[in-house]
C-alpha cells in the first residue's frame, strides 16, 4: 500500500493518476480538509481491497461521534437501498 509521508511522495502518486482522478482527488481533499475546518461537517472515509478475502474494510471517521459516524452510515445505506430499488419492478420493491 502507498504512503504519502512527503511532498514529494504527493507528486510521485500524482503523477501516476488521470486528470480526471486528479480532478475526483481535489474533490475529496476540499470535503476532507472542510470536516476537520467546520464543526457541523462530518465524514465517513471507507477503504476496502478486492484481493482480500474474506473482505476487509477500513472505516476511518473525520470529526464524527460513533453516534454521528453511524446516522451517516445509515444514511449512505438508505441512500444505495433507494439508488439500487429505483428502477426495480413493482414486485420485486417488496423483497
Amino acid at each position: 500500500m502507498f504512503e504519502v509521508n512527503s511532498a514529494e511522495d504527493m507528486e510521485r502518486a500524482l503523477a501516476k493518476m488521470s486528470e480526471d482522478q486528479r480532478d475526483h482527488l481535489k474533490l475529496v481533499i476540499t470535503e476532507l480538509v472542510n470536516c476537520y475546518i467546520n464543526d457541523d461537517v462530518h465524514g465517513l472515509l471507507m477503504v476496502g481491497s478486492n484481493s482480500e478475502m474474506p473482505r476487509k474494510i477500513k472505516i476511518l471517521s473525520i470529526n464524527a461521534t460513533d453516534m454521528e459516524a453511524a446516522a451517516l452510515m445509515e444514511t449512505a445505506k438508505e441512500f444505495i437501498d433507494y439508488s439500487v430499488m429505483e428502477d426495480a419492478p413493482p414486485k420485486e420493491k417488496f423483497n
